[in-house]
């Protein structure tokens, strides 16, 4: 095996071929585990130990290096074939992260599933257009700044420091004497985080875009105020909105 063979990650996810190679594979993890259990003896010890059930969840994260759009972005739930596990991988949780000064990366988690499952459940994500450059980004447009009644400007008022998006699916299996027989996955609650530097006396307002409502967005954490020994004042904040799937099939009703 060459060197460069054994420092390559792995792109569980097939998202370099699905995106024309604008997110590039940095690292990559099977996350294996099993579940385990053990009996004491009389003087509690343990006596026995016996293990089963294993799994893989696997990952893998990404930076960006040409512009992205929702539309390049597999549906959460979408069975993939995988050459490097005995088991195809159902697409799980997606995280997308800007920041000023590095390079914006996406994360992905999956779920290792029985041989011939097929998708069960199907969750696409809201639009989002993200640039390559290195900077914190609104990339789903959910939020509005303004200094009184005026858009504020980003270049003059404010700076966003940083954007990240947190798209989840749970997984639960059924695994009968430790063999992996089904499984089922359900929405979570995606979660958009803020952080923005404010340089006017006048107080921001920052409020919902019709984009956000219309996901049925609202403020989680509300916009609040920090100022750091010697820094500068910051804004910081959290929209939530629910992660509704459709059915994609009928096995197993």
């Amino acid at each position: 095996m060459s060197q460069n063979n054994r420092r390559k990650p792995i792109d569980y996810f097939g998202m370099e071929t699905a995106t024309s190679n604008a997110l590039k594979v940095t690292d990559s993890n099977e996350n294996r585990s099993k579940q385990s259990t053990s009996g004491a003896n009389t003087y509690g010890d343990a006596a026995v130990v016996d293990s089963w059930g294993e799994t893989a969840a696997p990952s893998a994260t990404y930076d960006v290096v040409g512009a992205l759009t929702q539309a390049t972005f597999p549906k959460l739930g979408d069975v993939k074939t995988s050459t490097e596990l005995d088991s195809p991988v159902v697409v799980g949780s997606v995280t997308i992260s800007t920041q000023t000064g590095s390079a914006p990366t996406v994360a992905m988690s999956g779920q290792c599933v029985q041989s011939g499952a097929t998708k069960l459940r199907e969750y696409t994500l809201p639009n989002f257009s993200l640039s390559v450059r290195h900077r914190a980004q609104d990339f789903l447009g959910f939020c509005t700044i303004k200094k009184g009644d005026a858009a504020a400007s980003d270049i003059e008022d404010y700076g966003l420091s940083s954007v990240s998006a947190s798209f989840p699916i749970e997984f639960t299996l059924a695994q009968p004497q430790g063999e992996l027989k089904n499984y089922d996955l359900h929405g979570g609650m995606a979660t958009v985080d803020y952080t923005m530097n404010w340089y006017d006396d006048t107080a921001p307002t920052i409020t919902l875009t019709t984009a956000a409502t219309a996901k049925g967005a609202t403020f989680a954490t509300p916009p609040n105020k920090g100022v750091a020994r010697d820094g500068y004042v910051e804004y910081s904040w959290q929209v939530s909105f629910p992660m509704v799937g459709v059915e994609a099939t009928t096995q197993g009703a």
